[in-house]
């Protein structure tokens, strides 16, 4: 009897490696099927932002009906580039038709050192009442394209919960290719509390975030210090940042400590932070207490390092860096500079240099035993124990000289300035054991 299950188990793994063969050879190739794309440049990231502000218009609360978002083959071109910086070796290209438009892309598959790949390819024409997709290749295997879109429904349902896969493909009515425009009706406020920015979060950081009630608590709790006057509205920002990390210090409880510190750091951000941290991440926060209250008091003239921007550039990036545990919050300060170098004159290393301070901070309190946070929190005294001097980092720079004397955000020269940061916040009193 053991002799035969343990030949049926011999023979059921034996068909499993083969049945994995035959799939990775119909699957994955020796090639990308795209070429290599760009980096992103700062027109990438205008005409990037330009499309989810459209997108993000389609999805504001109270909203019933379905808005047209209008965008191009160029925008969704640079949507893919920006989308390259968040996925390594990733390439892609989009190509509008006449009726229809068409998606390829090549992933690598990871530790091959790109010596495998997955080639995907798609195309979806115009539709009226529910999307649909014409043609779909996965390496070299043409799938049937209402099965995949199915699976690709029931998966989301699956993994999300709350019907988000038949809320997501039906937020978009129909769609149109009008002169190489693409014009469709999409309504995003359907999704809710399973909205798009918590599932990306949640992909990022592998765990669910912190409810809304916990953003909200530390939310209330920093403005009523503000308006008590607890906390200054001019000077140095440092009195909110230990304020805040005492706060989620206080409310923590062992293994709730990186929860703690995550919904402490949104709360300072929504309060101190980046004007845009609203719209990145807005139905995670928000809740009913924190759009009822108004406060006497605001953050406005509060610094780092002497900066406005420093501030905003240091908690936001912090934030985000607690929301993901990963590296996303790198790529959208780098993203937010190329954004910046077109609309405010210039590139400028300091911002960057502020968001990797913050970033650094929010890994050392997320990898350290809450226990540890007091210890941490006495090496903090003055602004320089978290956020590097600007003395030797390059500021605003204009695109011309950004392009002559530093090429790209991929090139040598870009990596070094990044590498002097890093090894720059490697010595403040918070990180230098």
């Amino acid at each position: 009897m053991i002799h035969t299950i343990g030949k049926a188990i011999y023979r059921l793994a034996a068909l499993l490696i083969v049945t994995l063969g035959i799939l990775a050879l119909l699957l994955l190739e020796l090639n990308p099927s795209v070429d290599d794309i760009a980096a992103p440049t700062s027109s990438d990231v205008v005409e990037a932002r330009a499309f989810f502000q459209a997108v993000n218009g389609s999805s504001q609360a109270g909203q019933l009906t379905a808005r047209p978002v209008i965008t191009t083959e160029a925008q969704l071109d640079s949507v893919v580039r920006l989308a390259s910086r968040f996925t390594p070796g990733f390439r892609g290209d989009v190509t509008v038709g006449q009726t229809d438009v068409q998606g390829q892309a090549s992933i690598p598959i990871p530790y091959t050192h790109e010596s495998l790949w997955l080639n995907v390819s798609a195309t979806v024409p115009s539709f009226d009442q529910s999307l649909s997709l014409s043609r779909v290749k996965l390496g070299k295997v043409s799938l049937p394209p209402d099965l995949v879109l199915e699976a690709a429904r029931r998966g989301a349902n699956i993994l999300v919960g709350g019907g988000f896969g038949d809320r997501l493909i039906g937020a978009a009515s129909s769609m149109v290719v009008d002169e190489h425009r693409l014009i469709f009706a999409l309504n995003l406020g359907g999704l809710g509390n399973n909205g798009i920015m918590p599932v990306v979060f949640r992909a990022l950081r592998g765990a669910e975030l912190p409810s809304t009630k916990d953003f909200d608590r530390y939310y209330v709790m920093i403005r009523e210090a503000m308006d008590r006057g607890d906390l200054p509205t001019d000077g140095s920002f440092l009195p909110y940042i230990h304020f805040t990390l005492k706060a989620a210090l206080d409310s923590s409880r062992g293994v709730d400590g990186p929860n703690a510190y995550t919904a402490a750091l949104f709360a300072l951000t929504r309060a101190c932070g980046a004007e845009d941290f609203a719209l990145v991440v807005g139905d995670v926060l928000g809740g009913d207490v924190v759009a009822s209250r108004h406060w006497a008091t605001d953050c406005s003239q509060l610094t780092l390092n002497g900066r406005i921007d420093s501030r905003r550039h240091f908690t936001t990036a912090a934030a985000l860096q607690a929301a993901s545990n990963r590296g996303f919050s790198v790529t959208v300060g780098e993203l937010k500079e190329l954004y910046d170098k077109t609309k405010s004159g210039g590139f400028d290393f300091t911002d960057l240099a502020a968001n990797n301070s913050g970033i650094r901070m929010s890994n050392r309190f997320m990898s350290s035993p809450v226990h540890d946070w007091p210890r941490l929190l006495a090496r903090i005294e003055h602004e320089n124990d978290i956020i590097i001097s600007f003395d030797d980092i390059p500021q605003i720079m204009s695109e011309q000289k950004f392009r002559t004397n530093v090429g790209t955000i991929e090139s040598p020269k870009y990596h070094a300035m990044l590498e002097r940061i890093e090894a720059k916040i490697d010595e403040l009193s918070l990180h230098n054991d």
